[in-house]
């Protein structure tokens, strides 16, 4: 999965959001920011993004991805 394809994946879902994104291969960080998150718990965001990538972690395209959220 390549790091263009992470930033599409949750700008699909999240509009209007920043997404920085290191890493390789299967294995991410990235930092998403955004004025959807406001009012929402940190454990609420990161499920927002988690959720993107349900089926990428079931079928082992994605291994593991490090989650920051931050609400503009």
């Amino acid at each position: 999965m390549s790091p263009n394809t992470i930033r599409d994946m949750i700008r699909a879902v999240i509009p209007e959001c920043k997404v920085e994104t290191a890493g390789e291969d299967c294995n991410f960080t990235i930092v998403v920011t955004s004025p959807v998150f406001a009012g929402l718990s940190p454990l609420a965001r990161h499920r927002m993004v988690n959720d993107v990538f349900k089926t990428q972690f079931a079928n082992g395209e994605l291994h593991a991805l490090s989650i920051k959220t931050k609400a503009e």
